[in-house]
């Protein structure tokens, strides 16, 4: 039995990560759905979504989930024979039965199996159906049987087939008598059979040949009673049946006497709400013209398995370790003296090789920006509607594709700033009109491949970012250095002020955002990501945010520097630039410590040595000298100007060693450590720290806040 049950449990479990992706499709459909020049076909792909789901969650046990995926689909049905019903309150109450199913089914794959009361929604997706239909829906029409035969105190009485029924089939046979059969007429099939096979291909052969051995044994016994059919022998019953057994009532739904007028709207959308226009290009460009990853044929489903991340991930960390042997031989003396060129040929051909299997490999844990594209235009016409902003949202490069880990990380920044863009950024259309705009507000956005990166653009013609009032904010919150002469900083170094955690230029706190309120989760998003952002903007024209991130957080470009006898890597995404300074050019202010004048630009300089000596001790056992090596220069001073979540700041360093791409391995010592981003083995075997430059500066400031108190 508790076989059984495992098996039950592993084919919900497969239905259930299966119906999130028929999602993406649903949502997908949907948004074509406002601008569609074929409704009835977006209509169908949606239909097919929600029958999918019914059937393949009856078939597993989950009837609640089947219940109200099939009041959903009954309004589906309805539309798809006459598209020209649909409307904008039409699409909102289907996006958010989408949600509500989607959100069940997390629920379920978290394995939280409690109470779920989706009666409001339901009864609004019945209203809807009945008032476009102008007739009850199959589902009143049950929950008003079901309540009709609880008043009568009727019951309904299922068909018996007595113990020794199989006993005597030979002898029933045999008896000259012309009776009919009388055989309950199926219901509804509501079992998806192409989803069901699809999720028991995904089994071990073991629990497969048990289910087929089940599935053969009842067919067997199908075949006998259709013997027993062509035969003309009745089946004794108990009691009088009826001739259709009845389904399991539907939920009773309270329906009042009249639709709501925003439920049986007329086709056309109503004349208030803003009309969202969404121009999606599948192809990006590239500033190489090669563009991004052009749009894949379809594909038949045998050309798709489906791997668990760890195993892809084990793979890559397998090829890693490669690479990094692979750097060592290249590196070897021995290899690259010059004796033996048929060596030294191998050894080419090794290189190119397994940078093509590393290539090859990363690519697997690819993944487009086309499902976080749909979440954007959802999230654009949710704020459209609430906002009365109409909007004309340009979606481009959607096929470009970035690393899993990366893909995770970015979904926040995006939905913050688009957000933004809408709430801030757009102004309301009557004061488009007075500025001489025209009352569609447009937004794009952009992604392309450049080299080792993705560029991802957000742009609006909106209002802007002013300038002023961001400067007035951030000095009254103190993020501007004491001595800083406020006219003499770039307006791109303004417009990073937005993102310091707790600034806001809000007059009055919204729902959805306002420009700099929660936009620190963008900066230090991207920091996990190596990626940065920029923020071109000019008033009254508009706001472009320019986010740059790798492909993959698996390989990192960075500048090996040397500091105290010790080598680390920067990476380049956090390195601002690097500067000589000389002693003049320091300056001791009470409450601020060592600046530099870099400029005309007073920026903190915080000593690194000492904390980056204890923990390379700690990480490596090297005795490293532990001492304040900026009081101790008496002349030039290399600095390394980085812009972390609280503003520029520079370190000193001994030397730049030269720039190198490396495979970041992680490393686990059972604490975090948010100075240490990872390890990398170097062409010459010897491992160095990459070293996090904001969190490094931040736990030093803090380190020496906490001494001078």
């Amino acid at each position: 039995m508790s076989d059984d049950n495992a098996f039950f449990e592993e084919l919900q479990m497969d239905f259930l990560n299966e119906s999130l992706f028929m999602f993406e499709q649903y949502e997908e459909s949907m948004m074509k759905l406002e601008n569609s020049e074929d409704p009835a076909k977006d209509l169908t792909d949606i239909f097919r979504v929600a029958h999918s789901v019914k059937g393949g969650a009856a078939a597993v046990g989950l009837t609640e989930l089947s219940k109200f995926a099939h009041v959903a689909e009954d309004l589906l049905d309805l539309l798809r024979s006459k598209p020209e019903l649909v409307n904008s309150n039409v699409i909102s109450l289907l996006l958010q039965a989408g949600d509500e199913l989607k959100n069940r089914i997390s629920s379920l794959q978290q394995g939280q199996d409690g109470p779920w009361d989706p009666s409001e929604l339901v009864k609004q997706l019945v209203e809807v159906t009945e008032g476009l239909s102008g007739k009850k829906s199959s589902h009143t029409k049950a929950a008003e049987a079901a309540a009709k035969a609880a008043a009568l105190g009727t019951t309904e009485e299922k068909v018996s087939v007595p113990d020794d029924f199989f006993e005597n089939v030979d002898a029933a046979a045999a008896a000259p008598q012309e009776a009919v059969m009388v055989i309950p007429e199926p219901t509804d099939d509501v079992v998806n059979h192409d989803l069901l096979a699809e999720l028991l291909s995904q089994l071990s052969p073991e629990d497969r040949a048990e289910f087929e051995a089940k599935e053969a044994a009842e067919k067997a016994e199908q075949e006998l009673i259709q013997e027993l059919e062509q035969a003309a022998i009745e089946i004794p019953q108990e009691t009088e049946a009826p001739l259709v057994a009845a389904a399991e009532p539907a939920p009773v739904v309270a329906v009042g006497p009249s639709v709501s007028p925003a439920a049986t709207a007329s086709p056309e959308p109503v004349a208030a709400a803003p009309k969202l226009k969404v121009a999606a290009e599948a192809k990006a460009s590239s500033d190489n013209g090669g563009g991004g990853s052009a749009k894949a044929p379809a594909k038949n489903q045998n050309s798709t398995i489906k791997v668990d991340t760890g195993r892809v991930d084990s793979v890559l960390d397998a090829v890693g370790e490669l690479v990094v042997l692979k750097n060592q031989l290249v590196h070897d003396e021995t290899v690259r003296s010059g004796e033996n060129l048929r060596l030294e040929a191998i050894v080419d051909q090794l290189d190119k090789a397994v940078r093509e299997l590393y290539e090859k490999t990363l690519s697997i844990r690819m993944t487009p920006l086309k499902s976080m594209f749909i979440k954007i235009q959802r999230i654009v016409r949710d704020v459209s509607l609430t906002l009365d902003k109409p909007v004309d949202l340009q979606l481009i490069g959607e096929e470009t594709e970035v690393e899993r880990t990366v893909f995770e990380l970015l979904g926040d920044p995006l939905v913050h700033l688009v957000r933004n863009s809408m709430d801030h950024g757009v102004e309301k259309k009557e004061i488009r009109q007075e500025r001489g705009k025209p009352a569609v507000a447009k937004v794009m956005v952009s992604a392309k491949q450049n080299g080792g990166n993705v560029i991802i653009e957000i742009i609006d013609d909106g209002g802007g970012i002013n300038r002023e009032k961001v400067l007035n904010k951030a000095i009254e919150k103190g993020f501007v250095p004491k001595g800083v002469d406020p006219s003499t900083i770039p307006d791109e170094s303004v417009f990073q002020y937005i993102f310091y955690p707790g600034f806001s230029t809000a007059d009055k706190i919204s729902d959805l955002s306002g420009r700099g309120v929660g936009l620190d989760v963008v900066k230090s998003n991207l920091d996990k990501i190596n990626g940065k952002i920029n923020i071109m903007s000019k008033a009254g024209q508009g706001t472009t945010f320019r986010l740059t991130i790798p492909l993959s957080t698996a390989i990192t470009d960075g500048i090996i520097v040397s500091l105290d006898g010790s080598r680390y890597i920067l990476p380049i995404h956090s390195i601002r630039e690097i500067v000589r300074v000389q002693p003049k050019d320091y300056t001791k202010i009470s409450n601020a410590g060592k600046v530099a004048n870099i400029r005309g630009l007073l920026l903190p300089v915080i000593d690194v040595s000492r904390t980056l000596g204890t923990l390379n001790q700690a990480l490596t056992g090297a005795d490293v000298a532990k001492r304040d090596t900026l009081s101790s220069r008496r002349e030039e001073t290399m600095l390394v100007v980085i812009e972390s979540v609280t503003g520029q700041m520079a370190f000193p360093v001994d030397d730049v060693l030269g720039q190198a791409q490396v495979v970041v391995k992680p490393i686990v010592t059972g604490f975090d450590i948010p100075e240490i981003a990872g390890a990398a083995i170097l062409g010459d075997g010897r491992t160095v720290l990459i070293l996090e430059p904001g969190a490094l500066l931040q736990s030093v400031s803090k380190a020496s806040e906490m001494a001078a108190a």
